[in-house]
């Protein structure tokens, strides 16, 4: 069992033996399993992979997660070749509030293993731009507004990482469907390479990302709590002043 209590501001462990989070002191929501139907028509090439990873929403909730509408998620990756690819996720763009040009933002924070995360951002029909922000345990990454995201695990381990959202919000999966994946796949080796996907014209050159911030001083879930104002961003776009 390796203890998340640290990294995450919660009583939670990960089981390696069954890639499952538990705790005796707080209920764990059931996971969602993304399986290979779900899957496939994102995937670059075939594989016989039943199961990809598993997501807990809503994990903890808290009178001031519920008060200001935000959620916290663990994902869950264990680390699978998938043909050519190393395993990664679905992929999805974010729904935009009512009257606004800006999609819901997410924040990130890795609680095991490493995190390749591929973001994308759209105009019309092309893709303007695309990013590469690599994070490690204890690290956060953000989404901006208007970026669709594909998080890859080619760490050779398995990648727990968690998320805080607005509640609200929905995934958009249409486009990676449409595209089969995102902008650059991650193909598999002692390094991962990044391959331009074939669906997409007059992709911009993948650039890299250094995270601005090493480590929070405390964790999202601990930092949301205390400072719910700092993620207001989450529910109201407009105010994000990140960049990416």
């Amino acid at each position: 069992m390796i203890n998340l209590g640290k990294v995450s501001g919660l009583p939670i462990f990960f089981n390696p033996k069954n890639d499952n989070i538990v705790s005796k002191e707080i209920n764990i929501p059931k996971a969602d399993t993304r399986t290979l139907s779900q899957m496939k028509p994102v995937l670059e090439g075939k594989t016989k992979l039943k199961k990809f990873y598993y997501m807990y929403r809503n994990v903890a909730s808290n009178p001031v997660f519920r008060k200001f509408g935000y959620r916290y998620d663990i994902t869950v990756i264990p680390f699978h070749k998938i043909g050519k690819e190393d395993i990664k996720t679905a992929g999805h763009y974010h729904s935009k509030p009512r009257h606004s040009h800006l999609s819901f933002p997410e924040v990130y924070q890795v609680l095991h293993g490493t995190a390749h995360y591929i973001l994308q951002k759209k105009e019309g029909s092309k893709i303007k731009d695309v990013i590469l922000a690599v994070a490690k345990k204890g690290q956060i990454a953000v989404v901006p507004p208007n970026y669709g995201h594909v998080t890859i695990n080619a760490s050779r381990e398995t990648l727990v990482m968690a998320n805080v959202v607005y509640g609200r919000f929905s995934s958009k999966y249409g486009d990676y469907i449409k595209k089969h994946g995102a902008a650059y796949y991650g193909i598999a080796g002692k390094k991962i390479r990044f391959l331009p996907n074939p669906n997409y014209k007059n992709l911009p050159k993948l650039r890299k990302v250094k995270l601005k911030s090493k480590k929070l001083k405390s964790p999202i879930y601990t930092d949301c709590i205390k400072n719910p104002e700092k993620y207001i961003f989450l529910k109201k776009p407009k105010m994000f002043k990140g960049g990416a």
